[in-house]
């Protein structure tokens, strides 16, 4: 699973980043391009991931719907929630919950200013 993350600042916004590889996945059917940008963005849809007021009730929800099978999750430490609570909303649902973890280095932003580029990518596999 790699849900969009809740940003802790616009750095790293899933549909601004990865807007490209998300219209083609679905060759751009059902979504409006938004003509008026550089790069031909597309309209960011509504996910309950990308919001504080609704992330970890979004979390609670997925994990309990595949409470069944094994579960990895992607996320990263430039990211809400933090570790610890996605570890422990995976916890009710999984006996085991195992993290592997991975230093990261966005290769985006990396002006003066952008402190936020060096990252732990997380794993988190519950069984």
């Amino acid at each position: 699973m790699d849900p969009p993350y809740v940003p802790l600042s616009d750095d790293n916004c899933y549909i601004k980043r990865y807007h490209f590889l998300e219209g083609l996945a679905c060759y751009w059917e059902g979504k409006e391009i938004m003509m008026n940008t550089k790069v031909r963005k597309i309209v960011k849809p509504f996910t309950p991931f990308s919001y504080r007021r609704t992330a970890l009730d979004a979390f609670d929800r997925l994990f309990r719907h595949f409470a069944n099978s094994i579960q990895v999750l992607s996320y990263s430490s430039n990211a809400y929630p933090d570790l610890e609570t996605l570890r422990s909303l995976m916890k009710r649902y999984k006996k085991s919950v195992e993290i592997f973890q991975k230093e990261h280095h966005y290769h985006f932003g990396n002006h003066a200013k952008a402190k936020r580029n060096l990252v732990q990518e997380y794993l988190i596999v519950g069984s």
